[in-house]
């Protein structure tokens, strides 16, 4: 049994700081470049909280726990395009091919930690460097992006850049179309995409507005559209559903410039770093060994309010409401524990809260 009096002296680390390649399901991990100071820093206090009191099943025994504090850093951004290269495309492609330019010099020149995945088919829009050039940051899918399957390929092709994907960073998905998806629902494709990440993300979609069309010739003409076409396949209704659904920024696909967009979605990616979703599990002191039944993670909130435990839920498929589960290969040997995705949402907005992982009492369970 670990004692209440042990300080410990191992840190709380963030999975960026782990070693190893990049991740971005379970039981994957990576900072950029995979070295061990590639992530964001952030503060770490070990020892027992004197503001915390012993939880109700200790009998009396305090908790020693070791604590993260969220600074004022810029987390690292990964970015993934789904880009329709559909016949009713053809006209949009200059386009897409100019912003896209747009994209790399806005993103660039904000100075962010950023990795960029592009999904569509070969030759259609290229990425200019020195962002398409470089490997570390850039990765393209080639994959035929049909009018109606965009969302459906954010899934099908997921095995193709997970592993491009940070534990770390924040995620944005980026949806270009002059169509609808009828191959996949907005909700389907939250269901789907929440299970393979284990985490929160946010989707923006740059499609046709959802009541800004009118039948004309087996198109549709868009209201007040300046830009290269005045029509399109059909309006993105499930598109705009999911950018509603994860706070994402929606624009018209028939707007020339993009620029406002760019702005926007560089003002959303680049905000201090919050709490983080993911924790490695610290190491029990010198002769102790590790009981994952007596692990607890407890969030002060920073504005103020009571201490709150955060329940263990056993598993992601679980995380129906607020939580956390471990995440390795053997569930007697826990690597890391991660957040359920409405407990992160939850944390990653407070820039002044504070989590902490505390040994040596029993688990509070849901």
């Amino acid at each position: 049994m670990l004692r209440s009096s042990c300080l410990f002296a191992s840190c709380l680390f963030l999975l960026a700081c782990s070693a190893g390649g990049g991740g971005g399901r379970p039981g994957r991990d990576a900072g950029p470049g995979g070295g061990t100071d590639s992530g964001p820093s952030t503060g770490v206090d070990a020892g027992p909280r004197p503001d915390v009191g012993p939880l109700p099943d200790t009998g009396g025994m305090e908790c020693a726990a070791v604590s993260v504090m969220a600074e004022e850093s810029i987390a690292p951004v990964d970015i993934v395009w789904i880009i329709d290269n559909s016949g009713s495309m053809s006209d949009e492609a200059s386009l897409v091919q100019e912003q896209m330019n747009s994209f790399v010099s806005t993103i660039s020149g904000a100075g962010l930690d950023v990795h960029v995945v592009v999904i569509t088919a070969p030759g259609f829009v290229s990425v200019p460097p020195p962002l398409g050039t470089d490997p570390d940051q850039f990765l393209r899918i080639e994959e035929d992006v049909q009018s109606h399957d965009g969302l459906e390929k954010l899934v099908s092709t997921f095995d193709r850049y997970s592993d491009f994907l940070r534990r770390t960073a924040t995620l944005h998905f980026i949806a270009v179309s002059d169509d609808e998806s009828e191959d996949m629902t907005a909700s389907t494709f939250m269901s789907q995409m929440t299970a393979l990440l284990g985490r929160t993300f946010r989707f923006h979609s740059i499609v046709s507005p959802p009541g800004s069309m009118h039948a004309a010739g087996g198109f549709f003409d868009m209201e007040g559209c300046s830009g290269p076409r005045d029509d399109a396949a059909a309006n993105g209704d499930e598109y705009w559903a999911v950018s509603s659904m994860t706070g994402g920024r929606q624009l018209s696909i028939c707007t020339e410039d993009w620029s406002s967009l760019f702005r926007e979605l560089s003002t959303a990616i680049a905000v201090p770093q919050a709490l983080p979703c993911v924790y490695e599990i610290p190491a029990p002191p010198d002769g102790e060994e590790l009981d994952p039944l007596k692990v607890n993670v407890e969030y002060t909130p920073g504005g103020g309010g009571p201490v709150e435990t955060i329940p263990n839920v056993g598993m992601f498929s679980r995380c129906t409401g607020e939580g956390w589960y471990y995440e390795g290969e053997d569930p007697a040997n826990p690597e890391r524990i991660v957040l359920c995705p409405n407990t992160c949402r939850r944390l990653e907005l407070d820039t002044t809260g504070r989590v902490d992982v505390a040994l040596g009492c029993a688990t509070l369970l849901i």
